[in-house]
């Protein structure tokens, strides 16, 4: 009987303890963005738009599930840094990020780079250095805006450049007068200004500034080269099969 007892109890026992830790092929891929675009927002709790459904359908085909964490765009970069998500998106491939993330070889999406000016000043993009010299130009903190933008800054071309945490407040911003032009995304603009009480007194420059893909981007803090190899073959099947063009018609009719 006594025998008996001690195996009831180490039953018990066990099954008390806490499960085994589920494994990294069920895990869930934790990611990072600022979720201020239609194409990537939350929606009462829910991930939507184009880029939440892609990489959802990403994860899904290769056994995962995903986590979004909305942050301000400088400190997505920052936790994927530091490895506290397992990655950021939609971010541009530059040489001295490569040293920060592990990216995907496939990019995700092709953004636009805008400059957006006061209505009623605009002008034609392709002159933009010549119109913009010794102005006061915005931009999200931690941004970056291509080449060419780049290039105006080594040169000092700009009076000023102010940072904001979001395009809300760049555009408050230039609607005070406190700058007189903002740069960046189609996408992150148009959401901007379809936000309750906001202001559409602005003017889209054209044509574009630059036109460049976004990558996925892992931490270097652990090794997700196998996840992100998986992913790369499951997104490259995808533009070769039709569902990438089938899903972004959906979502860009």
């Amino acid at each position: 009987m006594t025998g008996r007892l001690i195996v009831a109890g180490m039953v018990l026992l066990l099954a008390s303890l806490p499960s085994p830790a589920v494994r990294a092929d069920e895990a869930a891929i934790s990611l990072a963005s600022d979720g201020n675009s239609f194409a990537f927002e939350m929606r009462d709790g829910i991930p939507s738009g184009f880029l939440a459904t892609l990489i959802e359908d990403l994860a899904s085909a290769v056994g995962r599930r995903v986590d979004f964490h909305i942050r301000p765009w400088a400190r997505c970069l920052e936790e994927a840094r530091n490895g506290d998500v397992d990655g950021v998106f939609a971010v541009y491939r530059l040489p001295e990020r490569e040293k920060l993330y592990l990216y995907s070889r496939v990019p995700l999406y092709l953004v636009q780079e805008h400059i957006y000016v006061r209505r009623d000043e605009g002008f034609d993009a392709r002159d933009w250095q010549d119109r913009l010299r010794g102005k006061r130009v915005g931009v999200l903190n931690a941004s970056y805006h291509g080449p060419r933008y780049q290039e105006a800054l080594a040169q000092h071309l700009f009076g000023a450049v102010e940072l904001a945490n979001s395009t809300e407040s760049l555009l408050a911003m230039l609607r005070a007068g406190r700058i007189d032009a903002i740069f960046t995304t189609s996408d992150l603009m148009q959401k901007a200004l379809a936000a309750p009480g906001v202001s559409p007194a602005v003017t889209q420059i054209e044509p574009a500034v630059e036109a460049m893909p976004v990558y996925l981007a892992f931490t270097r803090k652990r090794d997700l080269t196998g996840l992100r190899d998986a992913i790369d073959r499951e997104l490259d099947k995808m533009k070769e099969d039709g569902r990438y063009d089938a899903l972004l018609h959906h979502f860009y009719p």
